[in-house]
């Protein structure tokens, strides 16, 4: 499906672009975070996950949704476990837009094809209770677009990517805010004092 390889590979050059993290694995380890996904309704979506759990992409069953959507989910480690809200506002509205340009040039000349970007919406939120990024962008090639809703939330030690990706863009906006509510987000245990033994970590299902 076109619509499917485009999503993919604007998907990789974007993540390539905004940070050069390690993925770091969702799990229950002392001082970390368990972070479980699942779709809205489960009987519209095919799923797939990389065997390290870093990404999971959801793709909508033929006929099951009104156009072509996508969404996906990133885990990478944060940059940091203190977010101060000036450096995360310049993220939002300069550094981030700044990278999705970047990444949609280099896709457009790896393609040789024209394509025009335009940032709709870039700013700060709190999203389950953690400081977190929106953003909104359109990619015309031709004469289709595609719209990219993105949320991007720092919770502790990881950095979780939602990305959905539609034609319609309405749609594009609904399953991006229907997956995070669902999304559960589990702060681990404290660290274990220096000498006392941790509980053992679990991998998220």
């Amino acid at each position: 499906m076109k619509f499917a390889m485009k999503d993919r590979a604007f998907a990789a050059a974007f993540c390539a672009l905004l940070l050069a993290c390690a993925p770091a694995f969702a799990q229950s380890r002392p001082g970390s975070v368990r972070v479980t996904t699942k779709a809205p309704e489960a009987d519209k979506w095919d799923v797939q996950s990389t065997t390290d759990g870093s990404k999971r992409l959801f793709k909508c069953k033929p006929l099951a949704c009104p156009d072509a959507q996508v969404v996906t989910f990133t885990f990478q480690k944060s940059p940091t476990g203190t977010i101060d809200p000036k450096a995360l506002e310049k993220f939002a509205t300069v550094d981030l837009p700044k990278s999705m340009r970047a990444a949609s040039a280099a896709r457009a000349v790896l393609a040789d094809n024209e394509e025009k970007i335009e940032t709709l919406a870039s700013k700060t939120t709190s999203l389950k209770g953690y400081p977190s990024v929106f953003n909104e962008t359109k990619i015309t090639r031709g004469k289709s677009s595609t719209y990219y809703d993105t949320d991007i939330i720092f919770a502790g030690p990881v950095m979780i990517r939602v990305e959905s990706a539609s034609p319609n863009r309405d749609l594009a906006a609904k399953a991006l805010n229907d997956f995070v509510e669902v999304m559960q987000i589990i702060e681990g245990p404290a660290p274990a004092r220096p000498g006392l033994p941790g509980p053992p970590a679990t991998r998220s299902l």
